[in-house]
């Protein structure tokens, strides 16, 4: 959970925006980034299951067209782990219940899982659950933008651009000249950047829009392009997660300071 904690530290460090070019995701390279870049950037997002007092994983059989699935659930979200626990398996099983609870992981671990269980084979299914509101913001912005999007069967990411240029807004998260790009799993943290960049250079308000891309397409693109542009992607939990993040911290009056947005620097 170190990596956990550095994250909600540093998270408060966001500030000036500048449009920066990115290729885009679908493109397949022969290369793919180093492993261990795309664990880290995966190991920024908690995820959450459930467990019993041994840490074994809860397998939830059921029954699907005549068939037996098996399955084990991870949730992008603590609260719907929590429901999940207590609205379904409580009434369903309550004396196993009684013995489980919600532990988190990262993102990099459930990565780690289900290749482990592609490599023997295994029959459990490994399923991480999107949070339901964000799906039904990605369908309405598809919607809006003339897309098919009365389904949308993956995990929504939500990424500020620029219209006309196609490229993304970009920020700092540390201290230096380094700048990337957000992929935020909440639209109204989209929103809440491209508001603050609209009061910085409003000029540009109207050239800014908010593009909807797939969690696993995303992983697929870290895997399969050698482009360095890639490395510049940051997944930014939800503000849930966040507030988790950060209940794991030493308290720190610098973690919450937010420094001001402040326009592009002018070339």
């Amino acid at each position: 959970m170190k990596t956990l904690v550095r994250w909600g530290l540093i998270l408060g460090l966001t500030g000036s925006i500048i449009p920066a070019e990115l290729p885009g995701l679908g493109s397949q390279q022969a290369l793919a980034l180093p492993q261990d870049q795309v664990v880290s950037k995966l190991q920024q997002v908690p995820v959450f299951t459930l467990t019993n007092a041994k840490g074994e994983f809860i397998v939830v059989s059921r029954e699907n067209q005549g068939k037996k699935l098996s399955q084990v659930g991870f949730f992008l979200s603590k609260q719907d782990a929590q429901k999940f626990l207590d609205n379904r398996l409580k009434k369903e099983n309550p004396q196993l219940a009684g013995t489980l609870q919600v532990r988190p992981l990262s993102l990099a671990d459930y990565y780690k899982i289900v290749l482990e269980g592609k490599k023997k084979s295994d029959s459990i299914i490994y399923t991480l659950m999107p949070m339901q509101q964000q799906v039904e913001s990605a369908v309405s912005l598809l919607n809006q933008s003339g897309q098919k999007g009365n389904q949308f069967n993956g995990i929504p990411l939500f990424v500020p651009k620029f219209k006309k240029e196609n490229s993304y807004l970009t920020i700092p998260l540390a201290q230096g000249n380094e700048r990337y790009i957000p992929f935020f799993f909440e639209k109204e943290q989209a929103v809440a950047l491209l508001d603050e960049f609209k009061k910085a250079v409003p000029q540009e308000g109207a050239n800014t829009e908010i593009q909807v891309v797939d969690l696993y397409g995303v992983m697929e693109a870290l895997n399969s392009s050698n482009d360095p542009m890639m490395n510049k992607i940051v997944l930014y939990p939800s503000r849930e997660s966040i507030s988790f993040i950060r209940s794991l911290a030493p308290k720190s009056p610098a973690s919450n300071q937010r420094p001001a947005a402040t326009p592009p620097k002018k070339k």
